[in-house]
């Protein structure tokens, strides 16, 4: 391309080499890959083809573009101006050791309407600074040049470009995602990308063993904390660490494993073998700043590679997390924590820790509170909820041993082992049979009503009579229409609640349970009970998890 360079007349000739700066530019954005947008990369932005046109047009207009001073940010936004080679640049501005600054065009200095609007405007004249750009044939000294009047023009198009750039990419990205490839950097800890493909992941031998090792220990502890001073005096490297050694790169304590970091690898999806991605992005185009995204926007597909933890045990962890489980010592231990909650605030409710006392440990009373109370009690936000915890958890053992009991005794689960099928059927087809019959009387009174219009129509009956007679039986057919409805859902219900696996599965936890002679774990109370309301007059409402325990109450 030709560019003219009339509007100079040669006046780069009252300046010394040193005070004459090229500024290049070139951003990760200019060099969008081709199999991401699908277009060509621009190469007439590339930082040799910059270089190349501002020496050839210093040389035609009265100076050495090769003895010119030189300042590059190679892949670095324009969107905005917290750039290295902006930013020295500006210190040589400001020393008055720089006096012209030329770029190939407006979008090299930036891509922001109201930063690129400052430094013409104010910036520049202040500092008493001469700024061209070829390509659009500005030269702010030059007051003469009717191409200066349109910088504000230019700078609100390489914005708008920018704006429309970056919502492509987010775009392409967005599809790419929920097809399961792989779009982000370093995968997580556990995994990297497929050689053959950098849109999937395979596994990483030796950062899986720690991720399968956390989860064994966290099952085994129900302490994150407790996982992590184990992982730390084995001195096992922190991901961050573990992901960089490869390139060299060291960190100052590079063994001290912490609770979010712990917690961050048993929350993740993506040992399991889902693909979790728009978990975080951009606050904007121009900003460098990265925001969390609320969960009903991230993008998950099921299934896209290989899992290092199987499924079972990693909602097993996950209920565990849920009830906000710390293992105290054992005399200590609170099985219903984390899953009581204040019936009148909804809020949690906490337990107090053990006075210091003479008397032995597990003699010391701790006693429940209202979390929400506990923080606003100046503010008379709801009421303490206190209750001895100690004589709580064992009235709410025995409620559930007792429940457990009668369940066991009320199905029979000897008859649903040797006549499962039998013993199951009985409900649903005695339900089914009155349905048939409900239905039979539908069509009945259909007849009916069809042989009352036959009569009308002969003047066999008044019209009075055969009104009163078919509001009659159009009531009939309502409410038997209305059970009919009922008791199909009721069916339905049934089955649901009552499948062979739901019942084995629930045989296996209350027999584990009846079967516990000391206290039962947590995880155990976790698969059984929902959660426990406390009331303001100190009435508990237990809710169990399990269905059939639930009819049984």
């Amino acid at each position: 391309m030709n560019y003219d360079c009339g509007i100079v007349n040669l006046l780069l000739k009252a300046y010394k080499p040193e005070e004459i700066a090229k500024y290049i530019r070139l951003s990760l954005a200019d060099e969008v890959k081709q199999d991401e947008l699908d277009k060509p990369i621009d190469e007439s932005e590339s930082v040799s083809n910059q270089r190349r046109l501002m020496n050839e047009f210093i040389d035609r207009n009265g100076n050495v573009g090769e003895k010119c001073k030189e300042f590059i940010d190679d892949g670095v936004s324009g969107t905005n101006f917290d750039r290295p080679g902006w930013n020295k640049l500006q210190e040589d501005m400001e020393s008055g050791k720089i006096k012209v600054v030329i770029t190939k065009n407006l979008s090299r200095l930036g891509r922001s309407n109201f930063e690129c609007s400052y430094f013409l405007d104010y910036y520049f004249p202040e500092n008493n600074i001469r700024y061209i750009a070829i390509q659009e044939q500005i030269d702010t000294f030059n007051n003469e040049n009717s191409n200066n009047e349109y910088a504000a023009l230019n700078n609100f198009i390489n914005e708008k470009y920018s704006r429309d750039l970056s919502k492509n990419i987010k775009r392409v990205y967005r599809i790419k995602q929920q097809a399961g490839e792989y779009m982000g950097g370093k995968p997580v800890y556990g995994y990297i990308k497929d050689p053959n493909d950098k849109h999937k992941l395979i596994i990483d031998e030796e950062a899986a063993k720690n991720v399968k090792r956390i989860f064994e220990l966290y099952l085994k502890l129900h302490s994150q904390s407790g996982v992590m001073k184990i992982l730390t005096n084995e001195k096992i490297p922190i991901p961050e660490v573990y992901k960089q050694t490869r390139r060299g790169v060291k960190a100052k304590h590079p063994y001290d494993w912490n609770y979010h970091t712990v917690r961050s690898i048993l929350r993740n999806r993506m040992y399991i073998g889902d693909m979790v991605q728009n978990v975080h992005v951009k606050k904007s185009f121009r900003e460098k700043k990265i925001v969390k995204t609320s969960k009903e926007d991230w993008v998950i597909v099921e299934g896209t590679h290989e899992p290092i933890i199987d499924k079972d045990t990693f909602y097993r962890v996950q209920n565990l997390l849920d009830a906000n489980y710390r293992q105290p010592t054992k005399p200590y231990e609170r099985i219903f924590g984390g899953i009581m909650f204040c019936h009148e605030c909804g809020h949690k409710i906490g337990v107090g820790n053990p006075k210091r006392d003479n008397r032995p440990k597990e003699k010391q009373y701790v006693y429940t509170y209202c979390n929400y109370y506990r923080k606003n009690s100046a503010y008379n936000k709801c009421t303490p909820h206190t209750m001895n915890y100690n004589n709580l958890e064992e009235q709410l053992l025995s409620i559930i041993t007792s429940v457990c009991n009668k369940y066991i005794d009320l199905i029979g689960y000897d008859d649903i082992v040797s006549n499962r099928k039998k013993t199951l059927n009985t409900y649903s087809e005695e339900l089914e049979k009155k349905i048939g019959r409900l239905e039979i009387d539908i069509k009945s009174i259909d007849l009916k009503i069809e042989k009352l219009y036959m009569d009308r129509l002969d003047d066999i009956i008044t019209p009075d009579t055969y009104k009163k007679l078919t509001d009659k039986f159009e009531k009939q057919k309502k409410s038997k229409q209305k059970e009919t409805n009922e008791l199909k859902v009721s069916v339905e219900e049934y089955k649901k609640n009552n499948s062979i696996d739901q019942l084995l599965e629930t045989q296996t936890i209350v027999k584990k349970y009846l079967k516990s002679r000391k206290k039962p774990p947590k995880e155990l109370i976790l698969k059984i009970v929902d959660k426990i309301e406390i009331h303001q007059d100190k009435t508990v409402d237990l809710y169990f998890k399990l269905k059939q325990l639930n009819q049984v109450v």
